[in-house]
């Protein structure tokens, strides 16, 4: 996790480099930068269930970014589902709620990293900018709490573009 935390990180420069009148050129980053660092923090915890550590960087190129949109869209309306059913406090809906934090930030995310890079017509103020940033580092601090739980596992092989494990469709 220590390059998508070195992203994040980076994300949080690039949004105060200039102290005032920031240029577009270092905002835009700075959102490109904190999608990426949310892409690979969830790469990374992918790629640690694979056995062997020779292969994880092989793995890791196999996401895809439309694939992984896809499938955070579909847990999001599965867990909006969820939420329907009025569940009980408790340890299920906390991690249900993390993990719709993850998914909602990641869509969030590449849309404006998308904008920032290739939409000139925008024009970014850092608070914007550094509200995406939190935003970011609050899905981080999210997926940190649920991601040794089942339901944050099955969402990681989802990524891949396939059927979640465990799930009948």
């Amino acid at each position: 996790m220590a390059f998508a935390d070195d992203l994040l990180e980076q994300a949080q420069h690039l949004a105060n480099r200039e102290r005032k009148e920031p240029r577009q050129a270092s905002l835009r980053r700075a959102v490109s930068t904190a999608y990426y660092a949310l892409f690979h923090l969830l790469i990374s915890e992918a790629t640690l269930n694979w056995k062997r550590v020779e292969y994880r960087d092989v793995l890791a190129r196999v996401f895809e970014h439309g694939k992984m949109k896809s499938a955070c869209r579909k847990k999001m309306g599965e867990l909006t589902g969820y939420y329907k059913t009025n569940p009980r406090a408790g340890s299920e809906l906390t991690a249900a709620q993390h993990l719709h934090r993850v998914a909602q930030t990641f869509v969030e995310a590449q849309n404006n990293r998308h904008a920032a890079d290739y939409d000139n017509s925008r024009v970014w103020a850092r608070t914007d900018v550094l509200a995406e940033i939190e935003s970011v580092a609050n899905a981080f601090r999210s997926w940190r709490a649920i991601r040794n739980e089942s339901v944050a596992q099955a969402f990681l092989v989802s990524l891949f573009g396939g059927k979640e494990p465990g799930r009948e469709q």
